[in-house]
């Protein structure tokens, strides 16, 4: 898994910071409801096919619920570094 907001290709470089920061911003817009809603569907799914509703949904969406959190807190991490400057290559996310 890349680290967040390492960029894949020397274009990216090349991004005025106005659209480097719209397509992070877009990034975490899309991200964490997407984890949420992947968690809601995957737990549906597998409640529909095994018949056990509601319990794979609930396990589903907490889990997908704690990914989410876990990722706006590598989110939070980053845009502070950002913010402050400080953009040393000590590595704070989670491979």
């Amino acid at each position: 898994m890349r680290k967040i907001g390492e960029s894949p290709n020397r274009q990216q470089d090349k991004q005025t910071p106005i659209l480097r920061g719209a397509g992070l911003y877009l990034g975490v817009a899309f991200e964490l409801p997407g984890t949420i809603i992947g968690g809601i569907a995957v737990g549906y799914f597998v409640d529909k096919y095994f018949g056990t509703s509601p319990w794979f949904l609930i396990t589903c969406t907490a889990v997908a619920f704690a990914g989410a959190f876990v990722r706006l807190i590598m989110w939070v991490k980053f845009f502070t570094r950002e913010r402050d400057g400080s953009h040393s290559e000590k590595d704070d996310m989670a491979d």
